[in-house]
């Protein structure tokens, strides 16, 4: 049988135990308790201080939950509301495209340091204008697009008269396509999806959208954004 002498607000001054094992967890969570309690009848200040060390306890040391966001894109489900055109991020319709788009163009709406963008093709309008907004309020953003008939679009032709840093693939019949589809903003957030940023893809086809802040996967991907960026042909 274990044995305690409390003193000093509680604290075990001794344990004594036949079989020289520690204190049960259990035991412990008592015990401090028990000695938090005595500590604030006696000493009101520390109740605030308690309190911040928990908060910044539960926020930076309990554990980091990392954010996963996944979004599908079911062209069977049609959206009975009209806001592809023109855009209307208010909708309150479950399937609408527009919706599930902005999940997007929220994260290029917080960038405040930079934006690396590989998808094969780019040619949704109101994502063309959140990225030059960016690039507009400081961003860097760096584009690698694969050298298809859409980079004679309009969106492409803004990106580049914005200034953006934008590379087009064009040994595609050396190497094959650049066929990735992601986005790495401020270092701190992962866009990976199955569809090229494109209005056909937001409306008709069947898609995928992750979004996470994971630092392992961002790594990876922005590792990979980094030796396309050195390696892959420019037109």
């Amino acid at each position: 049988m274990t044995t305690m002498d409390f003193r000093h607000f509680g604290a075990p001054k001794r344990i004594v135990g036949t079989t020289g094992q520690q204190i049960k967890k259990r035991d412990v969570s008592v015990l401090y308790g028990r000695s938090v309690s005595k500590i604030l009848s006696f000493n009101p200040i520390c109740v605030s201080f308690i309190c911040a060390s928990f908060m910044i306890w539960r926020r930076f040391i309990k554990s980091e939950r990392n954010y996963f966001k996944v979004t599908f894109f079911n062209p069977l489900k049609k959206s009975r509301c009209k806001c592809t055109n023109p855009y209307n991020s208010e909708c309150l319709d479950a399937n609408c495209s527009v919706i599930k788009t902005a999940e997007i163009i929220c994260c290029l709406q917080n960038a405040t340091k930079s934006i690396d963008i590989c998808v094969f093709t780019l040619s949704h309008e109101r994502i063309a204008t959140e990225i030059i907004a960016a690039h507009k309020r400081g961003v860097v953003v760096r584009i690698i697009v694969s050298n298809c008939i859409l980079i004679h679009g309009k969106e492409i032709k803004q990106l580049r008269n914005s200034g953006i840093e934008l590379k087009c693939q064009n040994n595609v019949n050396n190497i094959g396509y650049m066929h990735n589809k992601f986005c790495v903003v401020d270092s701190k957030w992962l866009i990976h999806s199955s569809m090229n940023w494109t209005r056909q893809a937001t409306v008709s086809n069947w898609e995928s959208i992750l979004i996470t802040d994971l630092s392992s996967l961002i790594s990876e991907f922005s590792n990979a954004f980094e030796y396309i960026w050195l390696n892959i042909s420019n037109d």
